[in-house]
């Protein structure tokens, strides 16, 4: 049984089915290319895998086979904890996580996992035809670095994706759609080489994620249009949580957190909460922290920094963008005596 990790994923000395990886593809050692003899009259010998760095924590695959057996193979999730996002275009399997879950990979899908660091996960290709799939590996903290966005400001059927804390295995899994298919079809059928061909992979990563999290919103809030039943009891603690997050504005809470701390599930408060109050529950905890940084910049205590440290924001320019984007002008300009 193979068994890869996050640091074996591109190693140019690697050979597939006595494919080498094609050295003119990228030449920086941010990627590998192996493409078997187009001219193959046998299908079951033709081969196509690439797997690019596109950051320090964030990478693509891109496999088409004609798997002559079925395979099995393992991975380790080292270092933190790590999303895959799979999408499958042909060719079935099955993956067993840390010997607890077991999720089905069908055709034409989107799989959205998060492993727990520490995981072995264990993948069964089945015999096929055909094998095509892409895959999106990369941390949670990098999920948001990407796409230049703070966590605050995701969808709330998204925030499982970048939420710092540890989590348990979850997987959500989506329809391959259009929007997700048209960036994928460029990718496969892309010919660039060298450094611009990673520059393109990085393009077509970052309008897969933009995607994604906006299928996951349309979903999401699918998901909260359907009536809500609230009892008396999950009111007052809807109450209470909102309550939570008005009076501590320094020190940022996960929906999972604030779901434990008032006896909710997280399903019931992200949807009980937006049905109850019209907004969902990072929406509010962001606006409050703004509001409040507002106030403070108002009345000239604070410098911007002070402001957005005193609400819970370490980086200072996650929040000039969450408040420019609020209030339609940058902070400095909401301090007394500004022009």
């Amino acid at each position: 049984m193979e068994l890869t990790d996050y640091q074996t994923l591109i190693d140019p000395s690697k050979t597939y089915g006595g494919v080498h990886s094609s050295a003119d593809i990228y030449t920086d050692g941010n990627g590998v290319h192996y493409r078997s003899d187009p001219l193959d009259s046998d299908p079951a010998g033709r081969f196509f895998h690439e797997a690019v760095r596109i950051s320090d924590h964030a990478f693509l695959l891109l496999t088409e086979l004609a798997p002559s057996e079925a395979k099995t193979y393992s991975q380790i999730v080292e270092g933190a904890d790590w999303l895959h996002i799979q999408f499958r275009f042909l060719g079935t399997g099955r993956e067993e996580i840390a010997e607890r879950y077991s999720v089905e990979t069908p055709e034409r899908s989107c799989l959205v996992s998060r492993y727990p660091e520490g995981s072995i996960v264990n993948r069964e290709i089945e015999k096929a035809t055909t094998w095509k799939y892409a895959c999106l590996y990369l941390r949670p903290e990098t999920f948001t670095d990407i796409l230049d966005v703070d966590a605050s400001e995701l969808p709330e059927a998204a925030n499982w994706l970048a939420d710092s804390a540890a989590s348990d295995f979850r997987c959500d899994q989506l329809p391959l759609t259009s929007l997700m298919t048209a960036p994928l079809g460029d990718i496969f059928s892309c010919d660039f080489r060298g450094p611009i061909r990673r520059a393109y992979m990085r393009a077509k990563y970052l309008e897969i994620l933009a995607t994604l999290v906006h299928t996951l919103d349309r979903t999401g809030n699918r998901q909260a249009d359907e009536q809500v039943k609230l009892s008396s009891s999950d009111l007052i603690k809807l109450a209470a949580a909102r309550d939570i997050m008005n009076e501590d504005l320094e020190n940022p809470i996960s929906l999972a957190a604030l779901a434990r701390r008032v006896g909710l599930n997280r399903t019931k408060l992200a949807t009980g909460f937006k049905s109850r109050f019209g907004s969902s529950v990072h929406a509010h905890w962001r606006d409050i922290r703004l509001a409040r940084a507002r106030e403070m910049l108002q009345s000239g205590e604070m410098s911007v920094t002070e402001a957005a440290l005193s609400v819970g924001y370490a980086d200072i320019s996650a929040f000039t963008r969450a408040f420019t984007n609020k209030f339609g002008s940058r902070p400095k300009t909401f301090k007394p005596g500004a022009a």
